[in-house]
């Protein structure tokens, strides 16, 4: 098997990020049953395991760095991708290489079980991080938290980011019901940590661990710019190479979160860790004059922080580049970022769970936000957004990590 062939193989399997008609097993019996056909390497392993709504990925991330700021070797699985499943699974701070992911997929197709992409992904991290001998893998919970794949990984820290609403259709249509769901990636015996919560979540986290879990509430905000974001987290003042309140949030997860596990750095490899760290499609500069930025707010949460760090790092009005897929709450999320947009330019993401731009068209027409003609066609249409912006304006594109890709691929931004 080659590489375009492993590739092949994965979209043969059955893929839930694609399609909103597939269902969830009610079960990890079958998955977990899967594993054993490979010596259960998820029992060798190590580490954290971070759910929520808001700010998963960056705290993956942000613990990654600081374990391997620390010394230690690091396994990062996250999802989704940007621009290749390869950005999926992470040894060391790289993505998995094309030969190790066509052998384990090669593997894991020879013993033909009928698990998804997304089981299939975390088995090869299972077993990529296992036969590494990582010191400390890191694994980014999909979807919810019960019925989780990466869910069958007993870590030594659980992490949960701040919860709001996204999935109701799979998770539940009230708070409580969500937070049920995500509460079930916590251990009773083990470290629990979470941002702090709405006050009927506290008490389903709580509840889920006897009281045993840590509410991060002592930190602060001081400043951001451009570049970084500093805080404080107890007496001790700390910058952020990531730019925004909720990062410095994400950060003070992740600093305790690794300090509870025993992971303790100098002030100066801490600030290396946090300084140094760029993580894609999170309120990333890909260009200025004028201002391109790529921000994978999919969400009314997450497009709540990216208004509030626009209005904190430049002040002004932007030109927005929008699309969602199907199922999202848009006239939330239009509503939410409304205050700071000039003008929308809505299109379509060329994935099968879109939502069709004639829908997000009337959408933007409900919130009453000024919109531009467009095609559909991401390629063109950013065209027409740089076209139209002047060297002192700010893009914006945000909706979707999907849209940051397809953003990503496009030689007129990234050159």
């Amino acid at each position: 098997m080659n590489y375009p062939q492993a590739l092949n193989y994965l979209s043969s399997l059955i893929d839930r990020e694609k399609k909103d008609s597939i269902k969830y097993k009610n079960s990890l019996k079958n998955f977990r049953e899967h594993l054993k056909l490979f010596g259960n390497p998820h029992k060798k392993l190590k580490g954290f395991l971070i759910g929520g709504t808001k700010g998963k990925g960056s705290t993956a991330h942000i613990i990654e760095s600081i374990c391997r700021k620390a010394g230690y070797r690091t396994g990062l699985f996250t999802s989704p991708h940007l621009l290749s499943y390869r950005e999926r699974i992470r040894l060391n701070g790289k993505p998995i290489s094309r030969v190790k992911f066509t052998s384990l997929i090669e593997e894991i197709s020879e013993l033909s079980t009928n698990i998804s992409v997304f089981e299939t992904l975390t088995t090869m991290a299972f077993l990529l991080f296992a036969r590494e001998g990582v010191d400390y893998s890191i694994f980014e919970v999909g979807l919810g938290g019960r019925l989780d794949a990466t869910n069958v990984f007993n870590p030594d820290v659980s992490i949960i980011t701040s919860i709001s609403y996204d999935h109701t259709e799979i998770l539940g249509t009230t708070l409580g019901k969500i937070a049920k769901e995500k509460a079930k990636i916590l251990r009773k015996e083990k470290i629990n940590i979470s941002a702090p919560q709405e006050q009927e979540v506290e008490k389903i986290l709580q509840k889920e661990v006897k009281g045993n879990i840590e509410f991060i509430k002592n930190y602060k905000v001081l400043s951001l710019d451009k570049t970084r974001t500093i805080f404080r987290l107890g007496e001790e003042e700390i910058s952020s190479g990531l730019v925004g309140k909720v990062q410095a949030l994400n950060a003070c997860l992740s600093i305790t979160a690794c300090r509870k596990a025993g992971i303790n750095l100098s002030n100066k490899k801490l600030k290396e860790a946090l300084l140094d760290l760029k993580i894609p499609g999170r309120f990333q500069i890909i260009k200025k004059k004028p201002y391109i930025i790529v921000d994978g707010a999919h969400n009314v949460a997450s497009i709540k922080a990216l208004k509030e760090t626009i209005q904190e790092v430049f002040n002004k009005k932007i030109l927005l580049f929008f699309s969602c897929l199907s199922g999202k709450d848009i006239k939330g999320m239009l509503q939410e970022i409304k205050p700071v947009v000039k003008k929308v330019f809505p299109t379509e993401i060329p994935y099968p769970r879109k939502m069709p731009l004639n829908d997000i068209k009337t959408a933007i027409r409900e919130t009453g936000i000024e919109m531009a003609e467009t095609t559909g066609s991401p390629e063109k249409d950013i065209k027409s957004v740089i076209k139209h912006a002047s060297s002192s304006d700010i893009i914006i594109i945000t909706g979707s990590f999907y849209l940051v890709g397809e953003a990503l691929k496009n030689s007129e931004l990234v050159n």
